[in-house]
C-alpha cells in the first residue's frame, strides 16, 4: 500500500479513530490524517430555548432525540447554566433518550445517560444498527404517529429533539405534519466557518498538498462543513481559489476522491457540481471504511 493523505473536515478525528480491525499496522503506517477545524458552534439564547427547558423541567416531553454528538454536548452546556438544571436533569432521567450513531452514544454516556428503547416498536434497535440516517429517525416518529392513531384516546407523545439552525440550510429539518405526537424542534446552536484558520497546522498542511506525491483522499462530514470549507477556501485563502469554481478548488489540491459521509452531506456536493462517492454507513467510521475498501 502505497502512502496516502485523508483530509476529514472534522477536527476531533484522530489516528485513533480510523478502523483497525480492517487494516493491518503496517498500513496504518502509510496513512496521514488531516483533521481540518472547518466550523465552530454558536449557542443560541432565544426564548424558544429558554421554554423548551422550561418543559422539560416540567415533566412535559416523553422523548429527547439526539442526532448528533454536537446536539448533546450544546444540550448540556445550556442545561448547566439553567437555574432548574436539578430538575431537568432528573426530569430526562425519566423519558426515553433516543440518539443516532455510535458517536452520539457514547457522548450521551459521558454525561451519564444511556439511550433506551421508545415505544412497544422495535424501530429503535433498527437505528443502533443501520446507517445512521435522519431517515430512521423519521421512520420512528410515523411509526409512533401511525400507533398513537390506532390505539383510542392515548395520550400525545411529546418529543424534544435539540437541533442546529443549519439543519434547514441542509435539507435537514423534519417538516412533516404529525397529527398524533407533539414534535419540538429547538434550535440550541448555530454553525460558523472557522474565520481564524491562518495559523492552523492543520489548513498549512492543507495548502502544501499540491506539493506532495501522495494519493489525497477528502472526507466531508456534513452539509455545513461543505460550505464552510469553500467559504475559508475563498475568504481566507484566495491565492489558491481565485477565478476557480469548487471542482476546479479541488483539482488544484491534487484531491483524488471525495466522500460523502451520508445523503444530505451528498446533496449539498451535488449542488457544487462535485464528483464523490457516498459512504455505506452515514459515520466517520463508516466512511474510513468505506475509503479503506476503495483503496484496496
Amino acid at each position: 500500500m502505497e502512502k496516502i493523505i485523508i483530509v476529514i473536515t472534522n477536527e476531533g478525528v484522530l489516528m485513533d479513530d480510523l478502523p483497525n480491525q480492517n487494516i493491518d499496522q503496517a498500513h496504518l503506517n502509510m496513512i496521514e490524517i488531516i483533521a481540518l477545524p472547518t466550523i465552530f458552534f454558536n449557542k443560541i439564547d432565544s426564548q424558544e430555548v429558554r421554554e423548551s427547558f422550561k418543559r422539560l423541567s416540567s415533566g412535559f416531553y416523553d422523548y429527547c432525540i439526539f442526532l448528533s454528538s454536537n446536539a448533546v454536548k450544546i444540550f448540556f452546556e445550556i442545561a448547566k447554566n439553567e437555574y432548574n438544571y436539578e430538575r431537568i436533569m432528573e426530569e430526562l432521567n425519566k423519558i426515553n433518550i433516543i440518539v443516532i450513531g455510535p458517536k452520539t452514544k457514547k457522548t450521551l454516556q459521558g454525561y451519564g445517560f444511556e439511550p433506551m428503547l421508545g415505544s412497544s416498536t422495535n424501530i429503535i434497535d433498527k437505528i443502533i444498527d443501520k446507517k445512521y440516517s435522519s431517515s430512521e429517525i423519521i421512520e420512528f416518529l410515523e411509526n409512533l404517529e401511525r400507533e398513537c392513531k390506532s390505539e383510542y384516546q392515548k395520550e400525545i407523545p411529546k418529543i424534544l429533539m435539540p437541533r442546529s439552525a443549519e439543519s434547514i440550510k441542509s435539507n435537514n429539518y423534519i417538516d412533516t405534519k404529525f397529527k398524533y405526537i407533539i414534535l419540538d424542534q429547538v434550535f440550541l446552536y448555530e454553525t460558523r466557518e472557522n474565520k481564524n484558520v491562518s495559523n492552523s497546522v492543520e489548513w498549512k498542511k492543507l495548502l502544501e498538498l499540491p506539493n506532495r506525491d501522495e494519493k489525497t483522499f477528502l472526507i466531508f462530514t456534513s452539509p455545513s462543513t461543505v460550505r464552510s470549507f469553500f467559504k475559508i477556501i475563498y475568504h481566507q485563502f484566495s491565492q489558491l481559489s481565485e477565478s476557480k469554481n469548487e471542482r476546479e478548488v479541488l483539482q488544484a489540491l491534487k484531491v483524488n476522491k471525495v466522500i460523502s459521509i451520508g445523503p444530505k452531506t451528498s446533496l449539498e456536493l451535488k449542488k457544487n457540481k462535485i464528483d464523490f462517492m457516498e459512504s455505506s454507513e452515514y459515520t466517520i467510521n463508516g466512511a474510513l471504511e468505506s475509503l479503506l475498501r476503495l483503496i484496496k
